[in-house]
Parts: C-alpha cells; sequence; structure tokens
C-alpha cells in the first residue's frame, strides 16, 4: 500500500537581510544596463562628431576680401572668384528664388550675412531642361529647415547667372561649391555646413 504523498509547506520567507540583499542586486544589475547603455550613446555621439569633424568639406576655401560697404555702381576691388563669396558689398538682397540675375555687391552682404547663394546657369539647357533645374533648386530652399537663431528665416538666396562654368554653384562667405548638376544631398549639406559660418552670420 502506498504511501500518502506529505503536503509540501509554504515557502520560507525570506529574512530582512536577504530581501535587503536581492532589492540590491536587483539595482546594481540595474545600474549595469543604464551605465551600459549611456555609454554606447556617448560613444555613438563621439564617433558622429568625429566623423563630421574628419570628413572633407564640400567646395573650396577662397581668400576672404575686404569687407568695404559700397553702393552698387561704386568701383571696388574686383572679386577674386566666379561667383564671388567675399569683398565689397552692398545693400543685400531679400531671401528666396530669383528668376533674374542680381548684382553681385548685393549678394556679397548676403554672404557676410551667413546666407548661402544658390547660383544656376541655364545657358546651356533647354527651355524645359531649365525649368526642371530651377524647380529642384526651389525644392531645395523648401526642404532646407528655418533656423530659430535666424528669426525663422532660411538664409537662401538663389538666382540666375549665365556664363558660368558650371550648371550650379553655392557660395557661402570664403568658400564656393561648383556643381556639374544637380545634386540635392549635397547642396542640403553644404547648406548644414556653412550657413550662418560668415563674419555677421546672427545678422538678418
Amino acid at each position: 500500500m502506498s504511501q500518502p504523498q506529505a503536503t509540501p509547506g509554504p515557502p520560507a520567507r525570506l529574512s530582512k537581510r536577504e530581501k535587503r540583499q536581492r532589492v540590491s542586486a536587483r539595482r546594481r544589475l540595474l545600474m549595469r544596463l543604464l551605465g551600459g547603455s549611456a555609454a554606447l550613446t556617448l560613444l555613438a555621439l563621439v564617433s558622429y562628431g568625429a566623423w563630421n569633424l574628419l570628413r572633407p568639406k564640400l567646395g573650396e576655401a577662397v581668400p576672404e576680401q575686404a569687407r568695404t560697404h559700397i553702393q552698387v555702381d561704386d568701383p571696388h576691388e574686383p572679386y577674386n572668384s566666379d561667383p564671388p563669396t567675399s569683398g565689397a558689398h552692398a545693400a543685400p538682397a531679400r531671401e528666396g528664388f530669383y528668376d533674374t540675375a542680381l548684382p553681385d555687391e548685393n549678394l556679397v552682404h548676403n554672404l557676410e550675412h551667413g546666407y548661402i547663394v544658390i547660383w544656376y546657369d541655364c545657358s546651356s539647357l533647354s527651355g524645359t531642361d531649365c525649368q526642371a533645374l530651377k524647380s529642384q533648386i526651389k525644392m531645395v530652399i523648401d526642404s532646407a529647415p528655418s533656423v530659430s537663431v535666424f528669426g525663422g528665416a532660411k538664409k537662401l538666396v538663389a538666382v540666375s547667372r549665365p556664363g558660368m562654368d558650371t550648371v550650379l554653384a553655392l557660395t557661402s562667405w570664403g568658400r564656393r561649391y561648383a556643381l556639374e548638376s544637380f545634386d540635392e544631398p549635397n547642396m542640403l549639406q553644404f547648406i548644414q555646413d556653412f550657413r550662418g559660418q560668415a563674419p555677421e552670420g546672427g545678422a538678418p
């Protein structure tokens, strides 16, 4: 005849010391997990920052010229690049897209205020291709974020410039980036890198 099985008793209660030890162990584990997560986040940020600093910047640096204030028609030292990137300047132009050319003297003042100027040349393009290029440039302007420190302005001007060596060029103060064709990612990257990087970058 089989013996009746013993009914298991209630689980033994943990002592206060054991409870404290378990709570302490859980806390240590949580701190290790949080510490590891923070370390990985910090490593990612440092890696991105290092990559951003070390990656080649778009365009070429152009020696800066004297920041002389003039009227548009006043004689001045010739600009040392085409399109210009610094030098004598008159009143700045309003931001936005233009179907026509504007005086260099106005646009150089925009550069001094941290603007990016997008220059386009449709002289070698068909009418259809020119309209397509203009639409693409407008798309870049729309895609570029406004900047709160600039009062919500985009600080972007796009103008026609017949006779350039390339179809497109972007300029900031002291820098020129020429493009043989439309390239939205690189245009936006140039804007991100150099917008506001100018002697009076905080000016409107």
